[in-house]
């Protein structure tokens, strides 16, 4: 079953972001809001098809929606660094930071390392070191976006490399925020589908909030609605089954695995969006860097 979750979360994971910016010049806020919405509907589905009993105290309903609330926060960081320094760069920069935080809670909330003797530590942190590497090789791969100047105008230049700096410093945010949101839920010792529903709700209110202090338009045609709304579904599947998951083989473990989407939306990024575009040196450098994540985080779940 571990095994099943695994999958699942990866593909799901791995597509829904692409999915979600494949229809460009939306208002980033609008887009976290109708993912919220598609969310909702499988947090909904989850709950009727489970028979669970949802109660409102404050660690079985109010701990999951205020995971909800720092997941829609999350989002918004990694939409927009996905905006300014495209999917492989965003993603490559924010998956192994998830693993990191989620460890960290791991090991604070749930002793999930107390039983690490202090060489399983020691190739622990030889793991992230490694990680660590293959996100620097992904930054590092600085193609030009096609929104930069050239770089024979010096003003163009450092507009160019403000933006970078900029995209990275919300693919961290999104990193922090993202290894943290499902802590809650986990910390609530309330079912995978239970949890996820007050979660599914705190996200939407956040989205709702996100949304209207933007005074940005809200309401879209169908056909994007659509896609959009089917974004938040995947979404909203992997999350159910992350949950599940994390449940079973722990925090650190399941979010490690469940980071190996990096590889599907990542390599979409480059493929199908062309950021950076494939065949050229940026983007063979960021597919190792992808790779050298990748495998460091498989290390690290098998070590665990």
């Amino acid at each position: 079953m571990s095994v099943l979750l695994s999958a699942v979360t990866v593909l799901a994971w791995g597509t829904w972001i692409p999915l979600a910016q494949i229809v460009p010049g939306i208002p980033q806020r609008s887009r976290t809001l109708y993912v919220t919405l598609g969310n909702v509907i499988v947090a909904s589905a989850a709950l009727a098809i489970g028979s669970g009993s949802l109660t409102f105290g404050w660690r079985t309903f109010w701990l999951p929606l205020s995971g909800g609330v720092v997941w829609t926060i999350g989002n918004f960081a990694a939409f927009r660094a996905t905006e300014t320094v495209g999917l492989a760069r965003a993603a490559g920069t924010w998956t192994p930071l998830n693993i990191a935080t989620a460890f960290v809670w791991g090991a604070l909330l749930f002793g999930e390392l107390d039983h690490f003797g202090p060489g399983r530590i020691a190739v622990l942190l030889a793991g992230f070191v490694a990680m660590s590497i293959g996100v620097l090789l992904v930054v590092s791969s600085t193609h030009r976006q096609p929104q930069d100047h050239e770089p024979t105008d010096p003003v163009g230049t450092r507009r160019g490399r403000d933006r970078r700096r900029v995209g990275l410093l919300w693919a961290l945010a999104a990193g922090l925020l993202w290894g943290s949101y499902f802590v809650p839920a986990q910390w609530s010792k309330t079912p995978a589908h239970v949890a996820n529903f007050p979660l599914a709700i705190g996200a939407l209110l956040a989205g709702l909030v996100l949304a209207a202090s933007s005074g940005a338009r809200v309401r879209m045609p169908a056909r994007v609605t659509t896609i959009q709304v089917a974004a938040g579904v995947l979404f909203g599947i992997g999350n159910v089954t992350l949950l599940s998951l994390v449940a079973r083989v722990g925090t650190g473990v399941g979010f490690t695995i469940a980071q190996l989407s990096l590889l599907v939306n990542a390599s979409i990024g480059i493929w199908v969006f062309k950021v950076p575009p494939p065949g050229t040196r940026p983007a063979r450098i960021a597919i190792a860097g992808i790779v050298i994540a990748a495998v460091s985080g498989c290390a690290i779940a098998a070590l665990t």
